[in-house]
């Protein structure tokens, strides 16, 4: 619990109860609807996860961490890290500096084992950041738990950051150092930002400082290199609405946006939830493994955040 919250059951705790303890329906045939209704999405997310799963023995292709492993060679070859490449290619490298620079020593090793090797890791981070949710064990969050966890493990098959960044966000937003956090987040995949919208609603400033200036500190190198070639353009936007229509794009992110703002300013709990949303409508370019960061929500609206023993009220 933060200080000065209140205690007492949470939306999703609330939410929980009920799938365990569901109203009584006078319907009997309502019943069965509501319980196969339930079956059928658990069983579909669990589906796809599976699914997902099963397709790394036919699409292990870990090209993203290609893209580390070579910014990392770059630097040790004093050139340009951020140089001309096709928007759409694996190898395109768009983060802070600092994460090429972890990826120097292992420079070391042949490419090809340490991408496999980073891959599995990001496998493994998909699991951490899915399992506070999964382990509430109602068909809601298993539901919840399974579908996101697969967008993660397909990303993970390419050996992309993203699973190890969420797996740090649901691990750390509850705790007193998650701002800074967020801002370590940020310098890798921007949109976390976002999160400091509940803050700014409740009058948290220095947690948005914190978050703001810590991701500052860390994209400030990237002024020491030459950033005349580095990619801005959404290209093709991949899932983003933006690939349907600009336009499109444009309003429905501004609609979510003005959304997330007005919940922030309420105090809603939904104000995460609303951000997490924006993560993924906001952009020109995502992939699905950005609504993954809804798992983020998921735990602030918990009533207590996850810890080591995995003990949840």
């Amino acid at each position: 619990m933060e200080r000065g919250a209140k205690s007492g059951p949470t939306v999703l705790t609330r939410f929980s109860q009920r799938w365990r303890h569901p109203a009584r329906l006078s319907f009997a045939p309502m019943r069965i609807l509501v319980r196969g209704a339930r079956l059928v999405s658990m069983a579909v997310a669990l589906g796809w996860l599976g699914y997902t799963l099963a397709s790394w023995f036919l699409a292990w292709n870990p090209a993203d961490a290609g893209a580390y492993y070579g910014a990392a060679q770059r630097l040790m070859a004093g050139q340009t890290l951020y140089p001309a490449m096709n928007p759409e290619a694996h190898e395109v490298y768009r983060y802070a500096p600092w994460f090429a620079v972890l990826w120097v020593p292992l420079t070391g090793l042949p490419e090809a084992f340490v991408a496999h090797a980073w891959s599995l890791l990001m496998l493994v981070a998909s699991v951490v950041a899915a399992w506070p949710v999964i382990r509430l064990g109602t068909p809601a969050a298993i539901t919840l738990g399974a579908l996101l966890g697969a967008f993660l493990a397909e990303t993970a098959m390419f050996g992309n950051v993203h699973p190890l960044v969420v797996a740090l966000l649901v691990w750390t937003i509850r705790s007193r150092s998650a701002a800074l956090w967020v801002g370590v987040a940020t310098s890798l995949k921007l949109v976390p930002i976002l999160f400091v919208l509940p803050w700014a609603g409740r009058g948290e400033w220095k947690k948005v400082a914190l978050a703001i200036g810590s991701a500052a500190i860390l994209f400030a190198p990237m002024f020491l290199f030459d950033l005349s070639a580095y990619s801005m353009s959404p290209a093709s936007g991949l899932l983003s609405l933006y690939a349907v229509s600009p336009v499109l794009w444009f309003v429905v992110a501004a609609a979510v946006g003005v959304v997330a703002l007005v919940l922030a300013v309420r105090r809603s709990p939904y104000a995460w939830l609303a951000a997490a949303v924006l993560m993924f409508l906001g952009p020109p370019r995502v992939t699905t493994s950005y609504l993954s960061f809804i798992l983020v929500a998921v735990v602030v609206m918990l009533e207590k955040p996850p810890d080591t023993r995995m003990a949840y009220a």
